[in-house]
C-alpha cells in the first residue's frame, strides 16, 4: 500500500472515522505495517506483545487451540476491523490467537501509542468504548447459548450469524464459499458429525441448499425463529 492508500484504509476503521486528515496521516506514519500469508499467525495466544492492530485487507480468524489441537473459533475478522485492543488496554497477555485465512495487510500501534491516541482524540476513545461494549454483548450472547442451548440450536444460531455477515435482502443468504463442517464445529464447540447431521436435516426441511460449493440459507427468518424459540424469545 502507498502512503495515501494506507491513510484511506485507516479512515475506514470505525473508531478512526472522526479524525481529521492531518491526525489520521500522523497515525499512518506511527503504524507498523505488515503482510501475512494464509495460515500465518498474526497474534499468538498468551503472547506478551500488546499492540492494537487494524486489519486493512484480507480475512483473519480469532482462535484458541486446546492441548489436543482442537481449534475453538471465536470470530472471523473482515477488513476495517480493529483487534488486540484488550491486551493494549490492560497490558496483559493475549486472550486469543489470530491467524490469517487470506492474504492480510495489518497495521499495528503500540499500546502506549494507542493510549496516547485515546487521550488526544475523545471521539476515538468513545468509539473504542462502544466497540468494547459491543464485543462484551456478543460474547455474553455466546455464553448464554453455550449454557442453555443444545448443539442443534447452536448450529442454527451460528448459521444466522453467518447469514447476517454475508448480507441478504430477499430473505435468502448465500454463504460463499460454504463454511466447512470443521469451521462450524469449532464455532459452536461440537464435532463435524453433529454439524453434518444438522445441515442435512435443515436441507431436508428446505431451509438450506448446496449450490456449487456455496451454502444457501433459503429462509433466514424461519431459521432465526427456530433460534428464538430455543432461547424462549
Amino acid at each position: 500500500m502507498k502512503a495515501l492508500d494506507r491513510t484511506s484504509a485507516l479512515k475506514r476503521i470505525p473508531i478512526l472515522q472522526s479524525m481529521s486528515e492531518a491526525s489520521l496521516e500522523h497515525v499512518t506514519q506511527l503504524c507498523r505495517w505488515r503482510e501475512y500469508a494464509p495460515g500465518e499467525q498474526i497474534v499468538g495466544y498468551l503472547d506478551a506483545i500488546t499492540d492494537v492492530l487494524f486489519l486493512l485487507s484480507g480475512k483473519a480468524r480469532v482462535i484458541i487451540y486446546s492441548a489436543e489441537g482442537r481449534g475453538v473459533v471465536f470470530i472471523d475478522l473482515v477488513p476495517s476491523t480493529m483487534f488486540g485492543e484488550i491486551a493494549a488496554i490492560d497490558r496483559k497477555p493475549r486472550s486469543a490467537g489470530v491467524e490469517a485465512i487470506e492474504p492480510c495487510t495489518v497495521a499495528a500501534l503500540s499500546a502506549s501509542q494507542f493510549e496516547d491516541l485515546l487521550r488526544q482524540e475523545p471521539e476515538v476513545a468513545l468509539a473504542t468504548l462502544r466497540h468494547v461494549v459491543a464485543e462484551v454483548r456478543r460474547l455474553s450472547e455466546r455464553v448464554f447459548e453455550f449454557s442453555t442451548m443444545v448443539v442443534q440450536n447452536r448450529i442454527q444460531a451460528e448459521l444466522v450469524r453467518l447469514a447476517a455477515q454475508a448480507g441478504y435482502s430477499t430473505g435468502q443468504a448465500v454463504l460463499s464459499p460454504a463454511p466447512s463442517l470443521s469451521d462450524i464445529a469449532g464455532r459452536v464447540s461440537t464435532h463435524r458429525e453433529a454439524v453434518s447431521r444438522e445441515l442435512s436435516r435443515l436441507s431436508t426441511i428446505g431451509l438450506l441448499r448446496r449450490e456449487h460449493g456455496d451454502l444457501a440459507i433459503v429462509d433466514v427468518a424461519k431459521l432465526r425463529k427456530l433460534v428464538d424459540e430455543a432461547k424462549g424469545e
